[in-house]
């Protein structure tokens, strides 16, 4: 994708777009006029069109590609500057990065120019020029139009045209080429056509296909026909043979030509590989329509039969079901993808090769995360499939083992050495890739149960039912080659309960998971194999211990009851519950046994206690249980495990505990200045907090005094970083203290409305003003979280997440309180945290919204403004002596990649002439350094945006996500001209646009392209008054999910319209 950041629309079409075009004519033969395309210098645009007569006895015009091919790689031609003989690659390549700026016109140009390229390399013996020429000549002879419909030849019609005439030119004297295609593409190829083939393919149709360009509107005639071309060609070219299916799609049934073509290609199985992984990077903008399903259908059909009877490896088929799912992703017809998930299944239960189990889990799980149509349809869909599927997996294996011990001793070693040396010993992958292709049908958020059919809903909660009991029996597969069976149950089952929350409410379904995994845990012997065993179920573990206080209960009493000799088991399993339901551990901390001196017992005892400790509300002072944890660090001496116990006590509110290890361990122990300034960051947050925790209120000043320190070195730090690695850390310190300034003006004024006695309280003086204000202070601290939220929560994990939510919460739940009693609290309400329930400040907000908050309005005082002020006071100081929840993502310090954004007019709009200069050409602002564009009054106005995402953007996201966003606010700026009478604040009451956190009108989606690339073209509402308008653009993602994050871009996202009536567009 083209860098043109500094470039205007105009700049990158003069400098970039207008030689493309000139040089793809003067190759091609063709005139500007016959395009539609008008330049006002072009050496092309007086030429007439070239006729039969004419293009015999043309001397300049070859005949083959081929031809072309050996004259490109001669040094005579190499050792020329001329622009003319750049590759059909490099044309098609720099095409696609300009997409973005070509005309309807133009991108057609290009079209029929890779479908003409990728014949002549298919059928050597076909004159490329006349086929590519066919495309804009009618059945009649005469120049066509783009958007009238028209008789045309069909494709083999044209082909056979086309090599009729290339036959006839080299029968005439001098005309004869002295290679021959034969010659060209036989087994004793020199090599140099076939690597020029192989370039073509990866460095230009590659790049076509991938960029969005093939796909039109309706109105595109010719593109379409080009792009059906491409798409017919390829597929005969991968497989000329239709596989035999049992099942049809309902929609679109397979339009395999029934030709010979696809058996004269002259085509190794190379080459054919390398058109199979061309067809990967195909891909759809968001604008175009899938208009092209019968060609698609094809293309389907031959992907699959290379994998099943072309494909010589499994990695070969497995790339044939990659490009398989992304043909059916583009499609995106309902009916096409579950037949598509259907066969892709049945594959998968069907195979007995790992790599093809692999490869079909991974095209499921993509099906299911990237499908863009009715997702709660699919995944009942897919979930009733995959329960079916591993029910009769399950099955199978419980015959083999019935059988097993119905036969002889002798008779059961046969049987055992025959499974030995059977061919499908891929059991245990299938069940895995089973559960994986569930665990991700749950992660997406589900929506299994949104179902207006009462037997939907039945049927969906019976397939979610079978779904969990099958998995649960799957944790006894506790062998030493089979934990990863019980890993993969155990991450399915935690992904299935964190959805369906209400299914461990029944004592049953608590007894018959937690009878298997005991099962699965007496499975072991020593504690390698039970430690291994804890670390496989520990998801579920967790999950089960958050949801039911019964179920985390019988874990730590099977722990101590079991495994009271056997203190390493013991506390690695006491860990895993106390993640969960860290209320339940600290009950039974006495029972968990004495100190060790093992290093790793020491780990797990600290990470348990420190777990556990933060589920009630303790203050800092040091206690039976953080002494406990200090003795213990004494005997791990790896600085690396006590700096990970330093982040647990963080993030468990235990900032004694934390701050002591910083200040006798870790800071003592540095070698770097940037280590030493860091861990003193640390132990100063700490401090900061272990004072507000332990004072309250009394503590503000002192707390902001040391939170300020640590901010200091942390701005420090990342001064000699240069590369924003502290943006996280930074931005969440500032909030914290504007937050605890807040609070401390917030009190003042209450304990003065509280002294006072409410005779303060009027309606015009300054208390009154300032209880309406800080109000709104607490709401800007909700949209800074909210910000901070939707920048980083991306690439955080989710605990980080929960705890900015949780903040955003408390913010917003203090802005509750003191709206109380104004105008401002009659329509608001107060949002609850969707984050862990066992957090102490959880816990605190739902207590105060539940007992003080709703109580409120029910109390009848004779000065409301009083009982306002003295319950607000004691809300503050419960927030206050609340340990603040910490967020993991604190200790990351990674910076966010920036993309790179292109904005630019739609080229289609922009005068025909580029080159001439008047008043209306596209600008540049001379303040803001904007792109200024003309628009019409009343008219929709379009810009486009186009730009790549950095890879580790990509890489490091947390949720994957595949659907690109432009948030757009539209302001007023000022007239046109200094004499207008226009009253520019009535202008800008009329089309101002504000930025919203959610889905609005100014809300723009685009797909996400291969390789992070995206085209996405933002429509404005049409304006109706002269004058300027200024844009400014937010680049966002959505992910699978849902959610909606900010991508940040290397330059802000600025563009002026200029609305004049007066104006030529």
């Amino acid at each position: 994708m083209l860098d043109a950041t500094d470039l205007t629309t105009t700049e990158v079409r003069t400098q970039y777009v207008q030689p493309l075009i000139e040089i793809i004519l003067a190759k091609t033969n063709l005139t500007a006029a016959t395009l539609g395309i008008q330049y006002s210098k072009s050496s092309t645009t007086a030429e007439a069109a070239p006729t039969s007569s004419e293009k015999d006895s043309d001397e300049g015009v070859i005949g083959t590609l081929y031809q072309e091919i050996a004259l490109y790689e001669s040094d005579e031609v190499h050792s020329s500057t001329c622009d003319k003989n750049k590759s059909y690659a490099e044309i098609l390549e720099e095409a696609s990065a300009l997409s973005a700026y070509l005309t309807r016109e133009e991108q057609t140009l290009v079209a029929t120019v890779a479908s003409s390229a990728l014949v002549s390399f298919l059928i050597p013996q076909c004159d490329y020029l006349n086929f590519l020429h066919s495309y804009f000549t009618s059945t009649s002879g005469t120049a066509s139009s783009e958007t009238i419909s028209r008789n045309v030849y069909t494709l083999e019609e044209r082909l056979t045209n086309a090599m009729i005439w290339n036959q006839d030119s080299a029968s005439q004297e001098g005309s004869v080429f002295p290679y021959s295609a034969s010659r060209m593409r036989s087994s004793n190829d020199d090599g140099f056509t076939t690597a020029y083939f192989y370039r073509f393919l990866d460095q230009g149709l590659a790049s076509y296909l991938s960029c969005g360009m093939t796909f039109c509107s309706n109105k595109s005639v010719i593109r379409k026909q080009a792009f059906n071309d491409i798409i017919q060609l390829i597929s005969m070219a991968i497989c000329p043979v239709t596989p035999q299916s049992n099942v049809k799609p309902k929609s679109v049934a397979s339009v395999k030509e029934s030709s010979l073509l696809p058996f004269s290609f002259q085509l190794s199985h190379v080459d054919r590989l390398h058109l199979l992984r061309v067809c990967k990077e195909l891909a759809m903008t968001s604008d175009a329509t899938t208009n092209n399903q019968a060609a698609l259908a094809q293309l389907r059909e031959s992907l699959f039969g290379f994998a099943s009877y072309v494909a010589h490896s499994d990695k070969e088929a497995a790339a044939a079901y990659e490009a398989l799912v992304n043909t059916s992703l583009i499609e995106n017809d309902e009916s096409c993808i579950q037949f598509e998930f259907q066969r892709l299944l049945q594959t998968l239960v069907g195979s007995k090769s790992p790599c093809i189990i692999n490869s079909t889990c991974l095209c499921i799980e993509e099906m299911i995360l990237k499908y863009k149509g009715n997702k709660n349809k699919l995944h009942r869909f897919a979930l009733r499939l995959l329960a079916k599927k591993l029910d009769a997996e399950i099955n199978s294996a419980k015959d083999t083992r019935n059988n097993l011990s119905n036969t002889s001793t002798t008779d059961a070693e046969n049987v055992a050495k025959r499974q030995k040396r059977s061919p499908d010993n891929c059991k245990p992958f299938r069940l895995i890739a089973i559960m994986k292709a569930a665990g991700v049908l749950f992660s997406t958020g589900g929506g299994l149960r949104n179902a207006s059919e009462g037997d939907v809903v039945f049927e969906a909660e019976a397939a979610i039912k079978q779904m969990i009991q099958n998995t649960t029996i799957l944790l006894q597969c506790s062998a030493d080659d089979q934990l990863d069976i019980v890993q993969s149950a155990s991450e399915c089952l935690a992904l299935v309960l964190s959805n369906e929350t209400s299914y461990l409410i029944e004592k049953s379904n608590v007894k018959h998971i937690f009878t298997h995994v005991r099962q699965s845990l007496l499975s072991s012997s020593n504690d390698k194999a039970s430690s291994a065993i804890i670390d496989a179920l520990k998801p579920l573990i967790v999950i089960c211990s958050r949801q039911s206080r019964t179920c985390a209960v019988s874990f730590l009493s099977f722990a101590i009851k079991t495994y009271s000799a056997r203190e390493r088991v013991l506390w690695k399993l006491a860990t895993c519950v106390s993640i969960g339901n860290p209320l339940a551990v600290s009950t039974r901390l006495s029972n968990l046994g004495e100190s060790s001196s093992d290093e790793d017992i020491a780990t797990c005892k600290i990470r348990t206690i420190l777990s556990s400790t933060c589920g009630k509300a303790v203050d800092a002072s040091p206690s039976d249980p953080l002494q406990r944890c200090l003795s213990l660090t004494e005997s791990i001496s790896d600085m690396w495990v006590l700096f990970k116990l330093v982040r647990v006590a963080f993030q468990t509110s235990n900032y004694s505990f934390a701050r002591a290890i910083l200040e006798t361990r870790l800071v003592r122990g540095c070698s770097r200045q940037q280590s030493f300034m860091y861990f003193n960051a640390l132990s100063t947050l700490a401090h900061g907090e272990e004072v507000l925790a332990v004072k309250g209120a009394k503590g503000i000043a002192e707390s902001m005094e040391l939170l300020s320190s640590c901010n200091s070195l942390l701005t420090s730090l990342a001064a000699l970083e240069q590369n924003d690695k502290f943006g996280f850390q930074l931005e969440f310190i500032r909030l914290r203290l504007d937050t605890l300034n807040l609070i401390a003006i917030t009190r003042s004024l209450y304990a003065e409305i509280l002294m006072t006695e409410g005779t303060l309280s009027g309606k015009n003086n300054r208390t009154t003003l300032f209880r309406k204000n800080i109000g709104k202070s607490f709401g800007l601290l909700v949209s800074r979280l909210k910000k901070m939220y939707r920048l980083w929560g991306l690439h955080r994990c989710q605990q980080t997440r929960s705890t900015l939510r949780t903040l955003q919460a408390m913010c917003q739940l203090l802005s509750e309180f003191t709206k109380y009693g104004t105008k401002e609290a009659k329509n608001s309400s107060t949002p609850t945290s969707t984050s862990a329930p066992t957090q102490s400040m959880n816990m605190t907000l739902s207590k105060l919204r539940t007992d003080v908050l709703e109580q409120m309005p029910k109390l009848k005082q004779k000065d409301d403004s009083v009982s306002h002020a003295s319950g607000l006071l004691l809300v503050l100081d419960a927030i206050l002596k609340c340990p603040c929840p910490f967020p993991s993502g604190f200790f990351q310090m990674k910076p966010i990649p920036r993309a790179i954004v292109n904005i630019s007019a739609d080229p289609n709009i922009l005068p025909k002439t580029i080159s001439q200069n008047d008043d209306h050409d596209v600008t540049v602002d001379a303040k803001s350094g904007a792109e200024v564009i003309d628009a019409f009054p009343g008219l929709v106005t379009k810009v486009i945006l186009s730009g790549v995402l950095p890879e580790k953007f990509i890489q490091t996201a947390d949720v994957a996500f595949s659907e690109i966003i432009a948030w757009t606010t539209l302001q007023y700026e000022g007239q046109l001209y200094e004499e207008d009478d226009t009253v520019d604040s009535d202008v800008g009451g009329s089309n101002r646009f504000t930025l919203r956190d959610g889905p609005d009108s100014g809300e723009t989606a685009g797909t996400l392209l291969p390789a992070g690339k995206f085209i996405m073209p933002v429509t404005f509402e049409p304006l109706l008054q002269e004058g300027y308008y200024k844009v400014i653009i937010e680049l966002g993602c959505r992910d699978v999910r849902g959610g909606e994050w900010k991508v940040p871009t290397s330059s802000p996202l600025e563009v002026i319209f200029r609305v004049d009536d007066e104006g030529s567009i």
